[in-house]
């Protein structure tokens, strides 16, 4: 009859303990990061407002895809580089 005891009191244990560890790996897997507003949209262009600002005179001006519109954007990114302001230092 211990012998039955024994087994019993092990196997509520094994499982005790698998609900636990089971338990506990669902706890840590909720941790997820909140999503973003803006998420990014793919391509080396990743959230560059100065592309952005670029794009959207392009667009303005209606420049078609080209060597036009190519010129336009490299030069508008070169303005817009330089004329960024250097980050504040402290």
């Amino acid at each position: 009859m211990s012998k039955k005891v024994n087994k019993g009191m092990l196997l509520r244990a094994v499982a005790l303990a698998a609900l636990t560890i089971g338990g506990a790996g669902v706890a840590f897997g909720d941790d997820t990061p909140p999503p973003t507003d803006n998420p990014p949209h793919g391509g080396r262009h990743n959230n560059d407002p100065a592309w952005a600002a670029c794009k959207k005179q392009a667009d303005d001006q209606k420049l078609q895809p080209g060597d036009a519109r190519h010129e336009f954007m490299k030069t508008c990114l070169k303005s817009a580089k330089s004329s960024a302001t250097p980050p504040a230092t402290s």
